[in-house]
């Protein structure tokens, strides 16, 4: 059976011994990594879930606590209101009367001011003004009124007719007399309570130099007069007003923290729905404004979207939170892009409270990790089922080749024994048929011929069998080598003197080179059988007329013994394999010319055992040349060599 098939099967089963198992680890990790993710996904959503219902309740709780009084006694309306604005939870509030009527921001009045109409210098003042266009007449007029009447606030309202008469007449400088002496009526309002103060200083900030002295305090007072919710003689409407005209500038206050607040008031005072909304909070007509009452129904309280999210997230600040992940609000109106949510109920309008990755999908995070480990633990797995089968792979290899190595010596031992012992057979037996023939028996010159190719035979199989011996000695290690100091010219004598007693080559086929007069440190005998295996080695592979020739060099503390030949060479992977047991370059030659390919090994195992080395050099048709390399002995070497 070809070589090929022989090992065709045990192939296949070593593949399909690391295929099926690795197979196998690859579908079992990706049904794990999948299994696994799913369970760390639930695992997650339980424990995100239980934190998530802790920080609604949460929220709630701090819902329920906020702070407000329990009733609205003491305090004006405006009072209440400034009060509530600007503690910061809110960004505005309606206050009522508990029957429905807004009481804050106040509603406007529409009383007839009959005492300005009827009186008869108002009524000459107002027809010089408007009838007769007779403006300085209309402004002495109402002079005249306001010095004459005993009445404050029709005082106040003929200097504001005065001012107006003298600022279409020009005369700002005694306009702005006039408007000085208006600031000091801080108590005083009109029927539909506006202050006279207040709207006396607007005036003034237009009629004096910006940036004066006495516009920085005009400003000054009006800004802080504004801002005074203890004020009763202003209305929220006269507020809202001055505080929109109220000039800006880069070195002055320039808002209040109700300001936005008013507004927002207004326009919800103005929605008839807003007042019947209940304790839940709910959207209004208004956009992105939700309200909800308190107190019995005293308040309304406004909120816009945003303030609304911020302190629903402000409840929830505090709430223990894994890596990764945030806390997330959004109206019912908004779309969630939370990974899960939880309403916080009606009372507070059916909005939602959710967790948001803030570091990609936490999921998929721990998920990886899950499936890292069971990637490396499967590769492990397929990793030291390769190892094992390569291990596996090489010890079958290893026994093939023992196995294709016995195999081999079988047939070359059979091979090299049965010619000899054939030989020597044949040449037995043609003696023993000469000594029975009478007319030859005499024949003593044949008779010896025969006994010395009997002879040479003889030696053959023993130098086959020494072979085989030696070889089984290194082998196995039960090599004994005596040591001693030997010159290195005896050895090559000795070894040509067996070479050309086992080949029966004259002179010409080998020649010696000069030999240095240096010893190694060795066996005599086994370096001699090295020496005799490569000229044989050389012998057998060279064709008629043979040149085979051995020389001899010392250097770097070194001999280095050659052998030569002009054989038929050896390519560059038969070189590589020259040392292998059994391994033969030409097998027609060595069939012909006899060996069993294991001279070569056992000149590697001999040189090796001696600290040398040995190497070859050889082309295709062009001989070979092996090199012997043994250390000089120690005894030779000089101080500086040493």
């Amino acid at each position: 059976m070809p070589k090929s098939e022989r090992l065709a099967w045990p192939i296949l089963l070593l593949l399909l011994t690391v295929l099926v198992p690795s197979a196998g680890v690859v579908w079992m990790m990706r049904e794990a990594v999948r299994n696994e993710r799913l369970a760390s996904n639930q695992r997650l959503r339980e424990a995100y879930q239980i934190q998530l219902e802790a920080a609604v309740q949460a929220v709630r709780n701090g819902w329920a606590s906020k702070e407000s009084p329990d009733k609205l006694d003491g305090k004006s309306p405006a009072q209440w209101f400034a009060e509530f604005v600007t503690c910061g939870n809110l960004d505005s509030v309606l206050i009522t009367d508990g029957q429905g009527n807004i009481v804050y921001p106040d509603p406007s009045s529409s009383a007839p001011q009959r005492m300005e109409i009827t009186h008869p210098l108002w009524l000459e003042a107002v027809k010089s003004e408007f009838t007769d266009e007779r403006i300085s007449a209309a402004a002495n007029a109402y002079a005249d009124l306001a010095q004459q009447s005993d009445n404050a606030v029709r005082r106040a309202r003929s200097r504001q007719a005065q001012v107006r008469c003298l600022l279409k007449s020009n005369d700002a400088a005694t306009a702005i007399k006039v408007l000085q002496t208006q600031r000091q009526l801080a108590d005083l309002c009109d029927v539909d309570g506006r202050s006279f103060a207040a709207a006396a200083e607007l005036r003034l900030l237009e009629l004096l130099a910006p940036q004066t002295s006495a516009w920085v305090e005009v400003h000054h007072s009006l800004y802080q007069r504004l801002g005074n919710y203890d004020d009763v003689t202003m209305t929220s409407a006269q507020r809202r007003f001055l505080m929109s005209q109220l000039p800006r500038s880069s070195d002055m206050p320039n808002d209040w923290p109700t300001h936005d607040a008013e507004s927002l008031a207004a326009q919800a005072a103005a929605t008839k729905d807003i007042v019947k909304t209940d304790s839940r909070l709910q959207p209004t007509s208004l956009p992105d404004v939700w309200a909800r009452t308190s107190l019995g129904g005293r308040m309304i309280e406004l909120y816009r979207t945003e303030t609304l999210r911020n302190t629903l997230l402000r409840l929830a600040d505090g709430s223990p939170l894994p890596r990764g992940v945030a806390l997330d609000v959004t109206s019912p109106f908004e779309p969630s892009n939370a990974l899960m949510d939880m309403a916080f109920g009606d009372d507070l309008g059916r909005w939602r409270l959710g967790l948001t990755m803030t570091d990609g999908n936490l999921y998929d995070e721990v998920s990886e990790q899950r499936r890292a480990v069971h990637l490396w633990i499967g590769l492990l797995v397929i990793a030291v089922t390769c190892v094992l089968a390569w291990m596996l792979a090489s010890a079958l290899r290893q026994r093939l080749w023992l196995a294709q190595l016995k195999n081999d010596l079988v047939a070359t031992v059979s091979h090299e024994l049965k010619t000899p012992l054939a030989s020597t057979r044949l040449l037995v037996d043609t003696l023993l048929a000469v000594d029975q023939d009478h007319e030859h028996q005499h024949d003593a010159k044949r008779t010896r011929e025969y006994l010395q190719l009997i002879s040479h035979e003889n030696a053959r199989l023993t130098r086959l069998i020494e072979n085989f011996l030696t070889f089984s000695r290194v082998d196995q290690g039960k090599a004994v080598l005596n040591f001693q100091w030997i010159p290195i010219s005896d050895l090559v004598d000795q070894a040509a003197k067996v070479f050309r007693e086992h080949t029966g080559i004259d002179d010409e086929s080998l020649q010696v080179g000069d030999v240095p007069d240096v010893t190694v440190s060795g066996e005599l005998d086994s370096l001699v059988t090295a020496i005799v295996n490569l000229l044989e080695n050389a012998w057998k592979y060279s064709q008629e007329p043979r040149q085979i020739s051995m020389t001899t060099e010392v250097g770097n503390q070194q001999v280095r013994l050659t052998v030569r030949d002009n054989g038929i060479g050896m390519t560059a992977r038969e070189i590589d394999r020259a040392f292998d047991r059994f391994y033969q370059v030409d097998q027609r030659v060595s069939r012909t010319r006899g060996g069993c390919g294991l001279g070569l090994s056992i000149v590697k195992a001999i040189v090796m055992s001696h600290g040398g080395s040995v190497h070859v050099e050889s082309e295709p048709g062009q001989g070979s040349r092996f090199t012997l390399c043994l250390p000089q002995a120690a005894s030779q070497l000089t101080p500086k060599q040493k």
